[in-house]
């Protein structure tokens, strides 16, 4: 089964200097009962803010959070005293738990910032805030994949409170399988670029849903992928701010 939703498909916030593509991977499933989240998936922001841009304390309550720059830097606070330039390569993930504060800003000396703000439900709900960091060598796995966040009690990068793990790649003209897990379903979203098969076409924006499915797609440019791997069998919460609605 694959099931494929187009970029025109997000719901767009676009506001000058302040401009956000929510995509919410339920609407991919004709039959999905949920409509807007997947899952472990409740939904991803596709940012682009430009330097000035500052958007101050506000909440967050059983929501973990992944904030993934692909572009720029930006300054992130938050009540449990953190204070941190997160970048492509420093990536953050907030487990608000029962309950934190953050702001986010870009330096008007910055550049401009793309990114993916996801938004994920956590297996347990009322745990103790938060906040990591973690520097990554590079900022792309080339032509292989990586995992930069999943379950909590696996030895990962960062650590998510749900059974649920991202993966990322940066294919350059480059052939390569999907991975296909039997019990597992598969979010792919095509961050920047253009990937195809032979009855398949995504490009920047675009996300495909699938399981129990054998998928070798190819990209004849540079294309930046992440990967959201599934356990809908796995326990899941709907009591987060932003991952639950």
């Amino acid at each position: 089964m694959k099931s494929l939703l187009k970029a025109s498909a997000s719901h767009k916030i676009h506001k000058g200097d302040f401009n956000i593509d929510i995509n919410f991977p339920g609407l991919a499933l004709k039959d999905e009962t949920d409509k807007r989240g997947l899952g472990q998936l409740g939904r991803f922001d596709h940012g682009r803010l430009k330097p000035g841009v500052f958007v101050g304390m506000h909440p967050h309550v059983n929501d973990e959070i992944l904030s993934y720059i692909r572009k720029g830097k930006l300054t992130h606070e938050d009540t449990e005293g953190d204070k941190t330039v997160v970048s492509s390569t420093k990536i953050m993930m907030m487990n608000a738990g029962k309950g934190i504060y953050h702001q986010e800003s870009i330096g008007e000396d910055g550049v401009d910032v793309e990114m993916l703000q996801i938004f994920i439900r956590p297996s347990t709900t009322g745990l103790s805030p938060q906040v990591q960091f973690y520097d990554f060598k590079e900022a792309y796995s080339m032509n292989v994949w990586r995992t930069i966040a999943g379950p909590s009690n696996q030895n990962l990068p960062l650590g998510i409170n749900s059974e649920i793990y991202v993966h990322d790649i940066r294919m350059e003209n480059k052939q390569i399988d999907l991975p296909n897990t039997d019990g597992k379903t598969y979010i792919l979203y095509v961050f920047e670029g253009t990937v195809t098969s032979k009855d398949l076409h995504l490009e920047t924006g675009d996300l495909m849903v699938y399981e129990k499915e054998t998928i070798t797609i190819e990209s004849n440019n540079t294309s930046d992928l992440v990967l959201f791997e599934l356990d809908l069998e796995a326990t899941y919460s709907r009591e987060g701010m932003y991952s639950g609605v």
